[in-house]
């Protein structure tokens, strides 16, 4: 039984998806030293060259809150409620760690690629 070739293109856009996922929330992460509301975090995700839609985004905010990584305060003065997210001491503990998991997959990586191409 001959396997079905599948498209480049639908092999790329799957890694990228699966891959997006995992790092945007360490991208959330680190941007939540200070308070930021969701607009603000989408604007600076898009500047550091992250695309994110809100449909996206509030329920990875969601997730981290409820995991105990960041916290949120609304705040009712202005124009519209704006709800602020910050990252928790137990987050930058595990942003740490996500981190390091991160140099350490990519470092990985680059060995694995030197070798592939024969360096």
């Amino acid at each position: 039984m001959a396997s079905q070739v599948i498209p480049m293109d639908d092999i790329v856009e799957r890694f990228e998806t699966e891959v997006k996922r995992g790092m945007m929330q360490v991208a959330i992460m680190c941007l939540l030293e200070r308070e930021r509301y969701g607009y603000d975090i989408i604007k600076s995700l898009k500047d550091g060259g992250l695309s994110v839609e809100e449909g996206t985004l509030y329920p990875i905010l969601r997730r981290l809150e409820d995991e105990g990584l960041l916290a949120s305060r609304w705040e009712t003065t202005g124009p519209r409620p704006r709800k602020y997210y910050v990252i928790t001491a137990y987050g930058k503990e595990v942003r740490s760690k996500l981190l390091a998991s991160l140099n350490a997959f990519g470092s990985a990586i680059g060995r694995l690629e030197r070798e592939a191409v024969g360096g």
